[in-house]
């Protein structure tokens, strides 16, 4: 019997963070037809002790081959990555090899023309939110910047597609790519047997220390001026007898706007389990997703999936795929426009196309995200 081809991802993030799970659903998506590697590029921020390389695979059991290579931070490893890498494509000579973001471009020179490599491309907003900054100066000039000399890319979304055109131009636009979407896991993000009621809410919440609401708002994000955290803050303001629970870090930034608005009703967990996550989507009455810029935007689509409605703006990739499912609010810092859907919600309305919300949730199975991007590989 014929051999598999052989496919390399790199990923620097470990399994628990997006780009790591992204990066383990990607083995998942190719391993009936790919002999699938991958080099985990090791820092202690996101990693403990190091290792030795070994034989792995995911909770499923779908086997993999595990390889690392340690540096203090990202930054020392732009020197010392490099030869790993090239020794690594050279001991197993994949056919590709795949960067998990365009923060690792300045790898893809080190095996460019050894094996065919591919960029996943999520959003350009280092390139672009932060122009004053030198850090992202730098980050853009060196470890980004390579990341046109890819053979091919894919991306998460047309949005991002078009943005990073508009950005990278046609070194990267002319090239060989197409939107793969990004997956959730439908064995954790679904719909319990029974959707909890009123008193099961209630009862729920209490665990968390959250008594004496009429409901919950949920909102998941990273603490940065693009997630329009604040809004969310004023729909709180607005709906006094609500609580609004938000999961992320909990800044000296957001705190000050608690304070300065007496929020007493607004609850912060700097992280959960995935499971907990989960419980949260099912037993709130709305998932608030007001981000002003998305590359994809999964807690809303997760929280669809939990049988919980969700708004979000109208912007970026989040309209792209939330249009027609659920409301979308124009301008995007309307918090009273959200605060009706609220209302709505709370009143019994459905506000979720169900029709749509599944073809929605069709779109992000593993089963869908496996065949684009199996499809994509055939293609190279």
């Amino acid at each position: 019997m014929a051999s598999l081809r052989k496919i390399l991802f790199v990923c620097d993030k470990n399994e628990c963070t997006s780009f790591g799970r992204l990066t383990i659903n990607l083995v998942k998506a190719v391993a009936k037809e790919f002999e699938p590697h991958v080099l985990w590029l090791k820092t202690p921020k996101f990693f403990g002790c190091s290792s030795d390389e070994k034989k792995s695979g995911d909770a499923e059991g779908l086997p993999y081959t595990s390889h690392e290579v340690w540096a203090k931070s990202l930054y020392t490893g732009y020197l010392s990555f490099r030869s790993p890498l090239k020794k690594l494509v050279k001991k197993i000579a994949p056919e590709i090899v795949f960067f998990i973001r365009p923060e690792l471009g300045f790898l893809v020179p080190v095996v460019k023309g050894r094996t065919k490599t591919v960029m996943f491309v999520h959003d350009t907003f280092a390139e672009t939110l932060y122009p004053n900054s030198l850090k992202f100066k730098l980050l853009n000039l060196f470890y980004i910047r390579p990341t046109v000399k890819a053979d091919s890319f894919v991306y998460n979304s047309a949005w991002t597609r078009g943005e990073a055109a508009l950005h990278f131009g046609s070194q990267m636009s002319q090239k060989p790519g197409t939107v793969i979407g990004c997956p959730i896991d439908s064995e954790m993000f679904n719909k319990p047997a029974q959707t909890p009621n009123f008193t099961e809410k209630k009862a729920f919440l209490r665990k968390f220390g959250i008594k004496n609401f009429d409901g919950m708002c949920l909102n998941v994000s990273l603490d940065e001026p693009r997630k329009n955290i604040e809004t969310f803050f004023e729909m709180a303001r607005l709906r006094p007898h609500i609580a609004f629970v938000r999961v992320g870090k909990f800044s000296e930034r957001l705190r000050a706007i608690v304070n300065e608005k007496k929020l007493y009703n607004v609850y912060h967990f700097s992280e959960f389990q995935a499971h907990e996550l989960r419980d949260f989507y099912r037993h709130s009455d709305l998932m608030v997703y007001p981000s002003l810029l998305e590359g994809f935007g999964l807690p809303p689509i997760e929280a669809i999936a939990c049988g919980t409605p969700a708004v979000g703006a109208a912007t970026s990739a989040v309209k792209e795929n939330l249009e027609g499912v659920c409301p979308l609010i124009d301008p995007p810092t309307d918090a009273e426009a959200y605060a009706k859907v609220l209302d709505r919600v709370l009143a019994g309305e459905n506000v979720v196309d169900n029709e749509k919300a599944a073809a929605l949730l069709d779109r992000c199975s593993m089963k869908s995200f496996s065949q684009r991007v199996t499809t994509f590989f055939s293609t190279l």
